[in-house]
């Protein structure tokens, strides 16, 4: 993550991962507007390159050959990048309504977001797990991944039958190489093409079309013209030719390859649609009737000529829009137009890396060899995948510089004054404070008696005379960009210390740091930060009664939990029972990841698996565990793994056993300890246990065992016979992870083996 010195001003959210917007964020990237911050939001961390997804079906190209890794791609450009599901837009208001968490504000906003094949009308109920859709690409992938896996593990004395709808080009390459595949495999499959029309792709190229219908011929895949599927059954899809007759196909699953859809959203927020729901755009790329909305990609309708829904306009659409969102916010020259080519060139892969040219006009490419129209086609995507993808080192870089080129204009304005006071001249405005809080809904608890909104010097609340009251303080940077999910997590580490100690959350207070903005930034930015935390507390039944806000150089949050507990509940750190198995209820990795995620160096999914485990809570371990003989108990942060073991054998004359290959790492850990990564703390974990630990104990050796973890799991002892009922009471709990990495001994020492 990138720490800005240039104050926020104004918010560019990119919405999809689409061709035309990934342009936008790497252009604006490299040649940046001082004060302008750029948000992509996508329901996926990896983009698919559509134009390379047959080779990767074929297995000519692995994952990420011809994935965009939308997180990795905005870490290293310094851009912010939200993981969320969009599911609507209001351009009054200038807000994006996200599924699950809280709107996003825009002064500028891009929608370049994925299409899907329009359904199959009267689909029976049964049959809906027949089907495969083409788009969205990347739960295609997953459905093909189990449809291939099905193939290979079927026995069956009838081949399989297959059908994909829809003979336009992604139709027909696809049919093509899953009959490739089948019979290079000697699978037991058969594959049939249905498609609407008399002639393939476009009716406009007929060389293409009997370069095609041969291939089809040759790969013995059945091709049914001037059909129409009516329905998919139980048994099949029914269909009606041409002769108006009907009838049944049997079909295993059935590929939807047909017309386009457009998001249901679209239309829902009262955006400007054609009569198939695709957002009506200007010439210059701007949604109708908007002048702070741009549209572009397979979701649009080209209102000057309406265009085909192919990748290679997106990515034409790129250089126009990333102009036109410039000159909106610099005000420095007119928009372009986005001119089309009428006639726009595709290459069909066709299997066995080769590929035919399609074009509905002449064109000197239609006449090369398959096999050497392939290997331009491989040239061609290869090269636009390497403009728009992270660079990857081999092993940590010496010197690693991630900042971006300084603006050549801003919108800063000349008078812009910086907070640089210390102290209590650092707070944030009082109104900026009071409009954020005030956006907020904070839930009632009876035993605040008075709260955040109540503007007392101090929160005031009632706890049960029966229970100890605990208290834990947790503080840190910003370690990535969304800052929902930063709250979330903050959240979430903070109540961990409590239910480390056998405890019930009851309030907490927030002390915010913003970066240098204005104040209409910063009360967006406090609005996130806060629904994020609440997003973790209400759920917790934790009441929230005050905080600090504050303004600094960069991104920071600290959080203070008030709870209870009872006083035979309490948990203590110190273990106590040699013998007793340790269990650990969460992976480690997740200090690693995220510091080669701040170099742009992390896979995207390993940073979602990460996150999605830093924002389980502790709380449901501390459940699955309360009814067993728990000696010992602490929850893995900062210190890592040895040191939190090392804090729980104290002076006693007991110690642990930890078996190393039974830690559970985060997917990519193990790869980026090997390359030389290491979070900042890990050395100095390190060098305050060096003078207890044996010489080969160290993190060349065992780097897992001193990686930082931000909302770690448990690690606790329990009895070697309750330690199997335990772990099963973890599982069902949700607290999938939790495994047995060693044992307490009877002398105070660490071995790790």
């Amino acid at each position: 993550m990138i720490n800005r010195t240039t104050p926020i001003v104004s918010d560019l959210v990119l919405l999809g991962g689409g061709h035309a917007n990934i342009q936008v964020l790497k252009m604006l990237a490299m040649h940046p507007i001082g004060g302008l911050r750029i948000t992509l939001i996508s329901d996926q961390t990896h983009s698919p390159y559509s134009g390379m997804l047959p080779g990767y079906l074929a297995g000519y190209y692995g994952y990420e050959d011809c994935h965009f890794d939308l997180r990795r791609l905005c870490e290293e450009l310094g851009q912010r990048f939200i993981k969320a599901k969009i599911i609507g837009i209001d351009p009054e208001r200038k807000k994006i309504q996200l599924e699950n968490r809280p709107e996003i504000r825009y002064d500028c906003a891009s929608i370049n977001v994925g299409i899907a094949p329009r359904r199959i009308e009267n689909l029976a109920p049964a049959s809906a797990a027949k089907l495969i859709p083409l788009k969205p690409i990347s739960q295609f992938i997953a459905h093909w991944d189990r449809l291939i896996a099905d193939l290979k593990a079927y026995q069956g004395p009838e081949p399989l039958p297959l059908a994909v709808v829809g003979a336009g080009a992604a139709g027909v390459e696809i049919a093509i190489i899953l009959k490739m595949l089948i019979d290079q495999n000697d699978w037991n499959a058969e594959v049939t093409l249905i498609h609407r029309h008399d002639f393939l792709v476009s009716p406009q190229d007929t060389r293409a079309q009997k370069q095609l219908s041969n291939t089809l011929a040759a790969a013995g895949i059945r091709v049914l013209p001037n059909t129409e599927v009516l329905q998919l059954q139980e048994n099949g899809l029914r269909l009606k030719d041409a002769q108006g007759r009907i009838q049944t196909q049997e079909v295993y699953r059935a590929l939807i390859a047909t017309q386009a859809a457009a998001p249901p959203w679209f239309e829902r927020s009262g955006l400007p649609v054609d009569p198939d729901g695709f957002v009506k755009v200007s010439e210059k790329l701007l949604a109708e009737h908007q002048d702070a909305l741009f549209a572009a990609g397979d979701c649009i309708h080209f209102t000057p000529s309406p265009l085909k829904k192919a990748g290679v306009y997106a990515v034409r659409q790129g250089r126009i829009l990333e102009h036109n969102i410039r000159a909106f916010f610099t005000r420095q020259g007119a928009m372009k137009p986005f001119r089309p080519k009428k006639a726009v060139l595709s290459l069909i892969t066709v299997g066995n890396r080769k590929a035919i040219a399609h074009q509905d006009s002449a064109s000197v490419l239609r006449w090369l060899p398959p096999s050497l129209l392939w290997r331009v086609k491989d040239s061609i995507d290869r090269r636009f995948m390497r403009r728009f993808q992270a660079h990857t080192f081999a092993v940590k870089p010496a010197h690693f510089n991630p900042v971006m080129p300084r603006p050549q204009f801003t919108l800063v304005p000349e008078d812009w004054q910086d907070n640089t006071c210390g102290g209590c001249g650092s707070k944030l405005a009082a109104s900026t404070l009071t409009q954020s809080l005030n956006q907020l809904t904070i839930p009632q608890d009876d035993s605040v008696l008075l709260g955040v909104k109540d503007g007392e010097d101090c929160a005031l609340t009632r706890f049960s005379e029966q229970s100890l009251c605990l208290q834990s303080l947790d503080q840190f940077r910003a370690f990535l960009s969304d800052p929902f999910v930063f709250g979330q997590i903050a959240a979430q580490h903070a109540l961990s210390d409590i239910y480390a100690m056998g405890g019930t959350a009851k309030t907490a207070q927030v002390g915010l740091t913003l970066g240098p903005a204005t104040e209409r930034m910063h009360r967006e930015d406090i609005f996130q930060l806060m629904s994020g935390v609440l997003d973790r507390l209400t759920p917790s039944g934790v009441a929230l009664v005050g905080g600090h806000t504050g303004e600094g150089a960069e991104l920071a949050i600290a959080i203070s939990v008030q709870g209870e507990v009872g006083p035979q509940q309490v948990l203590r750190k110190q273990l106590t029972r040699a013998g007793n198995r340790l269990i650990l209820t969460k992976p480690i990795g997740t200090g690693v990841i995220f510091a080669a995620n701040m170099l742009a160096q992390a896979n995207g999914k390993w940073v979602d698996a990460a996150l999605f485990s830093m924002l389980q809570s502790n709380k449901l371990a501390l459940e699955a565990i309360r009814p067993f003989d728990i000696a010992g108990c602490t929850d893995i942060t900062g210190f890592g793994l040895l040191g939190h073991a090392f804090e729980m054998i104290g002076k006693n004359a007991i110690g642990v056993k930890i078996d190393y290959q039974a830690i559970p790492l985060f997917d990519g850990a193990r790869d980026l300890f090997a390359k030389g990564y290491s979070a900042s703390l890990a050395e100095r974990n390190y060098q305050s246990l060096r003078s207890v630990l044996s010489s080969d104990l160290n993190p060349a050796n065992f780097p897992a065992l001193f990686d930082p973890q931000t909302s770690g799991g448990l690690l606790f002892s329990v009895p070697f016979e309750q330690a199997q009922d335990c772990l099963q009471a973890l599982h069902r709990n949700h607290v999938v992870n939790a495994c047995v990495i060693g044992e307490v001994i009877d002398r105070n020492a660490m071995i790790v083996v």
